[in-house]
C-alpha cells in the first residue's frame, strides 16, 4: 500500500459515523475481505491503522484493503446480527467460516398430545414439546431412541397411523407399547411412562430408578407379580445402561463446552455436548487460521452453530472471556432458543472449569492428530502421483468366502481418521459364483452412480486387490463419466518377506510399500478396515442363515410363523433373546410350541453352538 492509498483510507476512516454498524474491508476489485462489527465505527475501524504491532496475518490482510465500507445500525445488537447475516452470504477470507452449521438430531417428545410419542428432529419449535439433545450423530440418537422403546412402551406410530388404527400393533403383542390407539391403557398410566422417559432423557436416573423401585414394591404388595416382573426388568435394563453414562456434573444441568486450539496455521474448536449432568457426545470443527483473536473467533463460531432452530442449552462455557460480546450473544441466543441463556468463562475451581479443561485437551489433541494425518495425506499425494489431496479416501473390499453370501463394504476416512457414520455395506445381488472383479465392479458402480447422484464422491478410492481390481474402479468411473477422483489399488502380501504393493493407474510396475511412514500406515490401516467391515458383515449374513435353517427345523414352526416371529420378534437375533412368555405371545404360537422352540434354540446342541460359533 503507498502513500497515497494509506492517505485515502484514513481519509475514509475519518469519515465513518461514530455510531454502531457494521464495517467491510474490500479489495482493488471490489472483493470482501473481512467484516466486523462495532459499537462505534469510527473508532473501531482507526484502531487498526494506528501504530501498534499486529500479528503477520492482519498486516496482509490490510496490505490488499482499498476500501471501507459500512453500513450502520441504530443498536450494537442489530450490528452483531448483520454481521452475522452478511459473513453467510459473502464468506469474506479472513472471518470465521463455520462449514458444518447443520442441525444436529434431537429427541422430541410431544408431551402436549394426550398420549405423547417420541420421536427424532432436527429443528426445535415452540410447540409446547419437549426437546433433548443435541446428539452427535444420527447413529447415537437411533440407539437412544432404540434403547427408550425398548425399556418404556410409548407409542412410536404417527399422529396418522395412531388416529386410524382400530387394532393393536405388533409393538402391542411385544409388549414395547400400551396401544393408547385402541384404548388398552388409561391416560394416568401412560403419563407415568411418560414421566419416566422424561426423567431418563433429562439425566434423572438415580431418581427413575428410586420411583421404579417403590413401584415395584407396590405391585407386588398388591399380588400383581407380573406387573412387578416388568419393573424389575426395566430396573435392571436402567442400571445396566446407566452404568456406563459418564457423570461430569453434579447439577444436573445442560450446557456446551467450547475450546479452542491453534496450531500450524489452523484453529480447532471443540464443543462438548453435557445434558443432565452426563456428557453425551461432542462435536470438533477446523477453521482456518486467519489472525482474529481467540475471542472473535469464539464469539463468530457461537453465533453461526446455534442457528434458528437448533437447541441451546441453559449455559455456554467458552475458553476465552467473550468480554462485551457477551451480553449481546446472549441476548441473540435467548431470542433463538426462546429461553435465557448464560455465556461464562469458569476460573480454576469454579463449576465448569475440568469440563474446559477437557475440552482444551480433546481440541490439541485433534487438531495434532489432523496436523499429523494431512502430513501423511500429502506424502500419499506426492508418492502416488495424485491429482488432489485425499481428504476424503473411500476404501472398498469384498468378502466371498466359498462364493456364498458375498458382500462388499465400504469405509470412509476424512483427514485421515475413520467416519464410521458414512460406512456401508453391500449384499452382492447380480453375480453367482465366485467372480471377485464382477462383484468389485458392482458394489462400485452402486456405489458412484448414487454418489454422482448426490454430489458426494471421495478424493481418492482405495481397492483392495491388485491390478485388475483397480482396472474394474477405473472401468467405474469412465463409464459414470466421473472426473476428479484418483483411484489406487493396495496388494497383499502373497509369500512371507514379501513387501506389499501399490498399484497405480497408467504405470505398469507397482511401488512397493516399504517403511512404518504415516502415509503407509494410514494405507494399511484404511484397507485392513475395509476387510475386517467386510468379515464382521459376511459372518453375520452367515449366523442368520444358519439360524433360518434351525428355525426350518423345529416341529410346527412353518413358513408362516417363521416370518411372523421374525418380524415381531426384530429378526434371528430378536428370537434368539426372547423368553418363553414372548415367544407365546407373538400371533399364531401357543406356549408348548413357544417352549419348544427356546428349548431347540437354547439346549439343542446343534442349534445353541451353531448361532454363536463365529463370535
Amino acid at each position: 500500500m503507498n502513500k497515497t492509498e494509506k492517505i485515502d483510507l484514513v481519509a475514509q476512516v475519518d469519515s465513518l459515523p461514530q455510531a454502531p454498524g457494521v464495517y467491510i474491508f474490500k479489495d482493488s476489485k471490489g472483493g470482501i475481505l473481512y467484516v466486523g462489527k462495532a459499537k462505534d465505527l469510527r473508532k473501531r475501524v482507526r484502531t487498526y491503522f494506528q501504530g501498534r504491532e499486529k500479528d503477520v496475518k492482519t498486516s496482509v490482510m490490510l496490505l490488499r484493503v482499498a476500501e471501507i465500507d459500512h453500513i450502520a445500525t441504530q443498536t450494537e445488537k442489530e450490528a452483531f446480527i448483520l454481521e452475522d447475516t452478511i459473513i453467510k452470504e459473502t464468506r469474506p477470507r479472513y472471518n470465521v467460516k463455520l462449514r458444518d452449521d447443520k442441525r444436529y438430531p434431537c429427541l422430541r417428545l410431544s408431551v402436549q398430545e394426550r398420549f405423547p410419542r417420541l420421536c427424532v428432529v432436527r429443528k426445535t419449535k415452540q410447540d409446547g414439546s419437549l426437546y433433548f439433545g443435541p446428539f452427535p450423530s444420527a447413529t447415537s440418537v437411533r440407539e437412544t431412541l432404540k434403547v427408550i422403546h425398548k425399556v418404556f412402551p410409548l407409542r412410536s406410530c404417527s399422529p396418522s397411523q395412531f388416529a386410524h388404527r382400530s387394532r393393536p400393533c405388533l409393538n402391542f403383542q411385544m409388549k414395547r407399547c400400551l396401544a393408547p390407539c385402541c384404548r388398552e391403557v388409561d391416560e394416568e398410566e401412560y403419563s407415568r411412562i411418560v414421566q419416566q422417559v422424561r426423567l431418563f432423557l433429562e439425566g434423572k436416573s438415580e431418581r427413575l430408578v428410586e420411583e421404579l423401585r417403590k413401584r415395584m414394591r407396590e405391585e407386588a404388595e398388591a399380588l400383581n407379580f407380573e406387573e412387578a416382573a416388568r419393573i424389575r426388568d426395566r430396573l435392571n435394563y436402567l442400571e445396566r445402561i446407566t452404568e456406563g453414562q459418564k457423570v461430569v456434573s453434579q447439577d444436573l444441568s445442560h450446557r456446551d463446552v467450547v475450546a479452542l486450539w491453534r496450531q500450524g496455521g489452523k484453529v480447532g474448536i471443540q464443543v462438548l455436548f453435557i445434558r443432565g449432568g452426563r456428557l453425551l457426545g461432542g462435536k470438533f470443527f477446523t477453521l482456518k487460521d486467519s489472525g482474529l483473536p481467540d475471542q472473535e473467533i469464539i464469539s463468530s463460531f457461537l453465533l453461526q452453530f446455534y442457528t434458528e432452530g437448533k437447541f441451546i442449552p441453559q449455559e455456554i462455557l467458552t475458553a476465552v472471556p467473550l468480554e462485551e460480546d457477551t451480553l449481546l450473544l446472549e441476548e441473540v441466543l435467548e431470542e433463538r432458543g426462546k429461553k435465557a441463556v448464560k455465556i461464562r468463562h469458569p476460573q480454576k475451581g469454579q463449576i465448569g472449569y475440568d469440563l474446559l479443561q477437557m475440552a482444551l485437551d480433546n481440541a490439541r489433541e485433534k487438531l495434532l492428530g489432523q496436523i499429523r494425518g494431512e502430513g501423511a495425506l500429502e506424502k500419499i499425494k506426492e508418492r502416488f502421483h495424485l491429482t488432489q489431496l485425499p481428504r476424503k479416501i473411500e476404501g472398498f473390499d469384498i468378502s466371498n468366502l466359498g462364493g456364498g453370501l458375498a458382500v462388499g463394504s465400504m469405509v470412509v476416512f476424512e483427514d485421515g481418521e475413520p467416519a464410521k457414520a458414512h460406512y456401508r455395506r453391500y449384499r452382492i445381488k447380480a453375480v453367482e459364483g465366485i467372480d471377485d472383479y464382477a462383484m468389485t465392479y458392482e458394489v462400485l458402480l452402486r456405489r458412484f452412480r448414487r454418489g454422482k447422484e448426490e454430489g458426494n464422491l471421495p478424493n481418492l478410492i482405495l481397492i483392495d486387490g491388485g491390478k485388475g481390481q483397480l482396472n474394474v474402479a477405473l472401468e467405474v468411473l469412465r463409464e459414470l463419466k466421473i472426473e476428479g477422483v484418483d483411484a489406487i489399488s493396495l496388494a497383499k502380501k502373497r509369500e512371507p518377506g514379501e513387501e506389499e504393493k501399490v498399484f497405480l493407474p497408467n504405470r505398469k510396475e507397482p511401488i512397493t510399500l516399504r517403511g512404518s511412514h504415516p502415509s503407509t500406515l494410514l494405507l494399511q490401516r484404511i484397507r485392513d478396515e475395509a476387510h475386517r467391515f467386510a468379515i464382521t458383515y459376511h459372518k453375520r449374513l452367515r449366523r442368520k442363515e444358519r439360524l433360518k435353517s434351525i428355525l426350518d427345523e423345529i416341529p410346527g414352526i412353518g413358513e408362516n410363523r417363521k416370518r411372523t416371529l421374525l418380524e415381531q420378534l426384530g429378526g434371528l437375533e430378536g428370537i434368539k433373546r426372547a423368553s418363553v412368555e414372548e415367544l407365546a405371545s407373538v400371533a399364531g404360537m401357543t406356549r408348548p410350541l413357544a417352549q419348544r422352540v427356546w428349548e431347540y434354540l437354547h439346549n439343542n446342541s446343534r442349534g445353541g453352538n451353531h448361532a454363536d460359533q463365529d463370535q
